[in-house]
């Protein structure tokens, strides 16, 4: 029987793994963002600029148009073909005998271009899942519908295996897949996502060619835009420590990736950063005029930590005055403002922050 044993959080003194999701389409900056990152992470896991870059290559060796760039990359070419020249496919296993083989490399990181093979490419789960069905219900139409889901039972879990395997890696893992766009529906700024899943959020207009389960298990998933290439537009999944990291108007570099080492080494300023958002979302829900207050407290670089989040601290404050203004001698009183109100209330909170960024700029 094995020891089960609570560790003090104290004696734990390993990094943490670092497993970042870079999503955009043909022009986005996908690789280069990640091989940039994927530096930024190598200099501080191994204290040595020009360590090496493990990267996974599904795109016919395109990687090798950046050797130039970085030298320090080592390239591993992961075809759908075997030696013989007989398909093999990309399979969840044969992803998990790559993930092994660069860390008995002991490879510091490793980029994988692209992951979305995975999941639309031969052997892929959408493609494993349409030769699975084949076998349980032939060309039955009415079976097909019926077993759809019995095959999709056979094919998840080899998936979520993979998915495990990529969360528990003993090395940092840049995922790089590609996205598609989707119907919207509206024009210009009040364009919205036509079709809203788990997946595609409103606000989003890409789709990410793979698994929700791996996405959302990552420590970071960004999809780029080509608007703006290599800038981290659409922040799927972000966690608090790296807020301050991703300017939607800039684009990620090496610093990116040293900072995001940085804190899985258990150092830096990020949870300090967490801390101070935190702090802001609770004067938030208490209305507007506490939280001006608290925002006209703060330093300028404690101001642009906060301003990472203004849209949502903005959200928080004017809820907060709707629910107090509720006449509370009325039952039938509404705690939720009108469509009109809240857009009021937030033109006025929004040209209130413009107000003070041209302040502070002065």
């Amino acid at each position: 029987m094995s020891v089960i044993r609570f560790t003090p959080v104290s004696e734990i003194t390993e990094p943490l793994n670092l497993a970042i999701g870079l999503s955009g389409g043909s022009g986005t900056g996908k690789t280069y963002s990640a091989l940039l990152i994927a530096r930024g992470i190598a200099e501080v896991v191994t204290g040595r600029k020009g360590a090496p870059i493990g990267f996974i290559d599904t795109e016919n060796r395109r990687a090798l148009h950046y050797k130039a760039a970085f030298p320090e990359m080592v390239h591993c070419d992961m075809r759908a073909d075997d030696e013989n020249g007989d398909i093999v496919g990309f399979g969840p296993e044969r992803w998990i005998e790559y993930i092994d083989a660069a860390e008995a490399a002991e490879l510091p990181v490793i980029v994988i271009d692209s992951f979305s093979h995975s999941h639309e490419g031969v052997g892929g789960m959408l493609d494993l899942h349409a030769t699975t069905l084949d076998r349980l219900a032939g060309d039955d139409a009415n079976q097909r519908d019926k077993r759809s889901q019995l095959a999709w039972a056979e094919v998840k879990p080899r998936f979520r295996r993979l998915t495990d395997r990529i969360i528990r890696a003993k090395t940092n893992i840049i995922i790089c897949t590609r996205a598609k766009p989707v119907m919207q529906r509206g024009y210009g700024n009040s364009a919205k996502n036509a079709r809203p899943t788990k997946l595609r959020r409103e606000d989003v207009p890409w789709d990410i060619a793979g698994d929700a389960s791996l996405i959302f298990e990552m420590t970071t998933q960004i999809i780029l835009d080509p608007a703006a290439p290599g800038c981290p537009v659409h922040q799927i999944k972000v966690a608090d420590q790296f807020k301050a990291l991703l300017d939607p108007r800039r684009p990620m570099g090496v610093e990116t990736g040293r900072a995001m080492a940085t804190w899985a080494k258990g150092q830096g300023d990020a949870q300090a950063q967490k801390e101070l958002l935190d702090a802001a979302r609770a004067i938030a829900r208490t209305g507007k005029e506490k939280f001006t207050a608290h925002w006209q407290s703060l330093d300028k670089p404690q101001r642009a930590i906060v301003a990472t989040i203004m849209d949502e601290l903005q959200q928080l404050a004017i809820e907060a005055d709707a629910v107090q203004d509720v006449d509370d001698e009325d039952p039938f009183a509404s705690a939720k403002p009108s469509a009109e109100e809240m857009a009021a209330a937030e033109a006025e909170a929004r040209a209130a922050a413009d107000a003070q960024a041209q302040e502070d700029a002065a």
